[in-house]
């Protein structure tokens, strides 16, 4: 924990340190940081670990955020509020960080730092102060990455919650390994 926490902490201090002195070019900029450097530390820590189904399951998690936030996007045509396009819902960028945070908590848990979703949250202000999207679509892809990673990603250890169907409509089972 105490490496992911200095990795996540030192990556929103520099990005927000830079943000300080410019204006929307530079917020711009520190929602990109953020949106490659959350993804970079899950997929450090996956490939790290050797979790060979952790790899799996956050390239299905940002691979389904990717799509649904340019899916919606497509759909949606909601013009950016600096005008520089009709992309503006959902926030792309803060789908990607909020899915590699969630997808980061969910399979790591007992190393997992409260620093990811703040990180993930700076993602979110970033890109309003970027004058790239307004609060409803920050919230939109924050809720977007996030149900893609409780989705796509399981508990390293721990229990597994489904539904499964029944006789008269849908069971809730929970499963864990015995040993």
């Amino acid at each position: 924990m105490k490496l992911t926490s200095a990795l996540t902490l030192a990556l929103a201090i520099s990005v927000s340190s830079q943000a300080e002195a410019g204006g929307t070019q530079t917020w711009g900029n520190v929602s990109d940081a953020l949106a490659i450097g959350l993804p970079l530390v899950a997929a450090g820590k996956a490939f790290g670990s050797g979790d060979s189904e952790g790899v799996k399951e956050l390239t299905y998690t940002l691979g389904a955020t990717l799509v649904a936030a340019q899916t919606l996007k497509a759909l949606v045509h909601e013009k950016r509020p600096d005008g520089s396009g009709n992309d503006s819902f959902p926030s792309g960028h803060t789908a990607i960080a909020f899915a590699a945070a969630r997808f980061f908590d969910k399979r790591y848990a007992t190393e997992a730092s409260p620093y990811l979703y703040a990180a993930a949250g700076l993602t979110a202000i970033a890109r309003v102060k970027a004058d790239k999207h307004y609060a409803k679509d920050v919230v939109a892809g924050a809720a977007l990455g996030y149900a893609s990673a409780e989705y796509f990603s399981s508990p390293l250890s721990g229990g597994k919650v489904s539904f499964m169907p029944a006789r008269t409509g849908f069971a809730l089972v929970w499963q864990k390994p015995l040993f």
